[in-house]
């Protein structure tokens, strides 16, 4: 049974990647942040800044370093949980819905263009 939870995980996972980081550029996708508070810590204000810089810009190395906190973050919970064992094969179901989910998305493009 886990390993059918691991590697349902890794294909959600995989799939909600591809939504993250296959976007269009947007002006700005949610209204724009308050400053930080002044008693709050130099990481809690630098994150908040990220965020915001993420949220009104879209580069690639914003959604890359986006994309890897929150596989390793995720990742480490299975490891957590589970066994390295489990981690590779949630690893391997995440590349494959990745690349099924990107792959589609494109086709997708593809025959909107030809309409």
């Amino acid at each position: 049974m886990i390993f059918a939870g691991i590697i349902g995980a890794g294909l959600v996972w995989g799939w909600l990647l591809v939504l993250l980081v296959d976007q269009r550029p947007l002006k700005t996708r949610t209204q724009p942040e308050t400053d930080a508070e002044s008693d709050s810590s130099k990481l809690v204000h630098y994150l908040k800044l990220f965020l915001h810089k993420w949220q009104t810009e879209r580069r690639p190395y914003l959604n890359i370093i986006a994309v890897a906190i929150f596989t390793i973050w995720f990742a480490w919970l299975i490891y957590a949980f589970t066994s390295t064992t489990q981690l590779i094969l949630f690893f391997v179901a995440l590349i494959i819905a990745f690349s099924i989910h990107l792959a589609w998305r494109q086709q997708l493009r593809q025959n909107q263009k030809k309409l």
